[in-house]
């Protein structure tokens, strides 16, 4: 499951050699707040460049050998984020925001602290969106895929209500 990861974050910054080199040797970025059921499960990040885009995350609930492959994050630059339709918006996070105190904790577990710094500050000021594919809680993916709203207090979708609740997610979905 070691994939080569986050050297994508440099391909969209002006970046020095060290700095690339940091980059590279990151590994997987980690963070809380994706999955509805349990916004403290700590997701892991893998993440590899995009022609198109800044990066793609494949999501996991664990970073050892029987992980759950549980969804995907699209990273996108903030002038990409401004050609979105105004519709699609809603669905992004701002990374900035996530990474204040008491929001998604990031962190790159294989860093020092001060390299951690660096390479944060170098991908805060980007755009993120998850689709949820599997919960981790759950034996089968057996739900259609989510959209979390990761920047809700609540992280609960904008379209639940009380009397919508099909699966393990809070989803208005019909299938």
């Amino acid at each position: 499951m070691r994939m080569t990861t986050t050297k994508v974050f440099a391909a969209q910054q002006q970046q020095t050699s060290n700095d690339t080199n940091l980059v590279i040797k990151a590994g997987p970025l980690t963070a809380v707040r994706h999955v509805f059921d349990d916004p403290t499960l700590r997701v892991f990040h893998y993440c590899t460049p995009h022609h198109n885009i800044m990066a793609v995350c494949s999501l996991f609930d664990t970073n050892q050998k029987n992980a759950t492959l549980i969804g995907i994050e699209y990273m996108l630059t903030p002038q990409d984020y401004k050609k979105l339709p105004e519709r699609e918006k809603p669905y992004w996070h701002y990374h900035v925001t996530e990474f204040a105190p008491n929001r998604a904790d990031p962190h790159f577990p294989m860093l020092s602290a001060e390299d951690e710094k660096k390479v944060l500050k170098m991908i805060e000021d980007s755009y993120g969106k998850v689709i949820l594919t599997w919960n981790p809680n759950d034996e089968l993916p057996a739900f259609p895929p989510q959209v979390p709203i990761v920047q809700h207090p609540d992280m609960v979708n904008k379209s639940s209500t009380p009397e919508t609740h099909i699966g393990t997610y809070n989803q208005t979905l019909d299938y």
